[in-house]
């Protein structure tokens, strides 16, 4: 347990929050909770600690809001970025530098969701993955990592495929079969569902010219499945920042 847990220190603490992601659309909003509360306090209180202690705290509180310790979500909301979970004990988070940021678009369906969603996700997934399922999606990350670090979108697009996990949860996105196929014939270089549903992420060079083909083909296929949806448009954040110390 990180130091300052141990030390058994109590404050009184008031929080004002204002989230500006979506809660419960696979956006890693539990995650941006607790990210934000651990970087401010440790701004105000006694030790400073390291980014790593910081995001094993922010576990704890992630997981008291979903349900399970998955330190993905607060790692990459405290450092930005491209994050990689190097090892969970001790826990050791290595952002990556980036050498090109690239457009997101996320498509935000308006749609209620059932209590412990991550949960009922996370149920979901294979206990046991096929050898071959998982040298694929290795090969895979091969190819995402070295586009973002060499800065050529699509081949980290490439890299955005999965035979684990997409095949399990994606069901609970209806559309996403047949608008991914949409949107790759569109050029895009990248589609992926966001976390434990129901966002879809799009990934775009910066060269790419079309956006609003891109946000057209998206709620047209949205509209003939019956549900609204919310286009935002995205890019890569730096991470956690103190505002006003």
């Amino acid at each position: 347990m990180p130091k300052t847990v141990r030390l058994g220190k109590r404050a009184i603490i008031r929080l004002r929050l204002w989230k500006g992601v979506p809660i419960g659309k696979g956006l890693g909003s539990s995650g941006v909770t607790a990210a934000a509360t651990v970087v401010g306090l440790n701004e105000i209180l006694e030790p400073k600690i390291s980014y790593n202690e910081l995001i094993e705290i922010a576990v704890e509180g992630e997981k008291v809001a979903a349900g399970s310790l998955h330190p993905d979500n607060v790692a990459a909301s405290i450092l930005g970025g491209l994050v990689l979970i190097h090892q969970r004990k001790p826990l050791r988070a290595i952002k990556l530098p980036l050498r090109v940021n690239p457009k997101i678009i996320l498509a935000i369906p308006k749609i209620m969701m059932v209590k412990e969603k991550t949960r009922i996700a996370r149920s979901l997934l294979p206990k046991r993955v096929p050898l071959e399922k998982v040298v694929y999606n290795l090969g895979k990350l091969g190819a995402l990592i070295p586009g973002f670090l060499e800065g050529d979108i699509d081949l980290a697009g490439s890299g955005m495929y999965d035979k684990i996990v997409e095949p399990a949860r994606a069901p609970l996105v209806p559309v996403y079969f047949q608008l991914k196929k949409r949107l790759l014939n569109l050029g895009v270089s990248g589609v992926c569902v966001c976390g434990a549903e129901p966002s879809i992420m799009v990934m775009l060079k910066l060269s790419y010219e079309k956006v609003d083909d891109v946000k057209k083909t998206i709620h047209w296929e949205y509209r003939r499945h019956g549900v609204n949806v919310e286009i935002v448009e995205a890019n890569i954040a730096p991470g956690a920042q103190v505002l006003q110390p």
